[in-house]
């Protein structure tokens, strides 16, 4: 009768929100949270803290009594997220970030296709920016675009903005790496995709709205990030990609379309061109920035650790290119 009683009561999901510093963002996160309509069910909450120094921790103390808050010291996303997945009650694990807002719904859609799809561990939803946004901003969608990367890209990965999995599943498969700094995202879904044969889905009415970075600096810093985990990444997974790590290094179509955009973007300017034209040209200037950025990113990624681990970076497939 206890077991019963136990199993009644545990909740369906888990939330998990890692946060460092995030006193801006964190009100309207938790908020949108607490408020999600989930048909009667029960979810808990779990914030981690990360080593905040701001008020993050006063504010959901005080606003939010109902969430579960666990302190990890160990610096990293990794370390965060997994400490609570360690703790979580629930059968499903919903993530999402600190400067985050999810949408009434997000729960509800995010289980439905979970519960819908037949042996699938991972579900990501859509993760729209923000607004207001500058034009940066709202470009920006394009570099979380979930369907993509669920649907198209092989191997599928998944971005944890906005994901649910199966909890069993992620400790299974061995939770997020902490030697990730960047990209841990990806390489833990292509270790569960590789090693482990999971199956990914993409539920588009589950959506959140990330506070996109909106200034020229803001994304030069993510393309510069990008690059730095597609370096270890694509090292590190070079045997099931088959795929030539190196030979990517000296690919000149980053540089290429780099100019070509650059004056796409001048002649619209020129020809003072509005609307649908004006903003093609515009996002394909910053995705081109962004590319070419990554791009440099990863060279410099790439050589260093190159130098750093010569026998672990050996090359193995000298004939086949990455594609971007």
């Amino acid at each position: 009768m206890d077991e019963l009683e136990s199993s009644v009561t545990s909740p369906c999901v888990s939330v998990i929100v890692p946060v460092k510093n995030g006193e801006a963002t964190i009100e309207r996160c938790l908020e949108a949270i607490v408020n999600q309509q989930f048909d009667g069910r029960e979810f808990e909450v779990i914030l981690v803290d990360n080593g905040s120094t701001d008020r993050t921790l006063r504010i959901v103390s005080e606003r939010f009594p109902q969430v579960k808050v666990l302190l990890e010291n160990r610096p990293g996303v990794s370390y965060a997220r997994n400490s609570a997945i360690q703790e979580a009650k629930g059968t499903w694990i919903a993530f999402t970030d600190a400067d985050c807002v999810p949408t009434a719904t997000w729960i509800k859609s995010l289980v439905n296709r979970a519960e819908a799809c037949h042996g699938v561990s991972f579900v990501g939803g859509a993760i729209r920016a923000l607004l207001p946004t500058t034009a940066i901003g709202l470009f920006n969608e394009n570099l979380f675009d979930q369907q993509r990367s669920i649907e198209v890209e092989k191997p599928p990965s998944f971005i944890s903005a906005n994901l649910i999995a199966r909890r069993d599943d992620l400790i299974r498969f061995g939770m997020f790496s902490p030697n990730y700094p960047r990209g841990q995202d990806t390489e833990f879904a292509w270790r569960s995709y590789f090693k482990h044969g999971a199956k990914f889905a993409y539920a588009g009415d589950a959506v959140v709205e990330h506070a996109n970075e909106s200034t020229w600096g803001g994304l030069i810093k993510k393309a510069w990030q990008h690059g730095s985990g597609s370096a270890r990444l694509i090292s590190e997974y070079q045997e099931d990609l088959k795929i030539n790590p190196e030979k990517r290094c000296g690919e000149t179509k980053f540089r290429k379309e780099f100019f070509r955009a650059g004056l796409a973007n001048v002649k619209s300017i020129l020809l003072f061109q509005r609307g649908e034209q004006r903003t093609k040209a515009r996002d394909r200037f910053y995705f081109a920035v962004f590319r070419f950025v990554r791009h440099m990113s990863y060279v410099h990624h790439f050589r260093k650790l190159s130098k750093a681990q010569p026998n672990h970076f050996k090359l193995s497939h000298p004939e086949k290119q990455v594609e971007s």
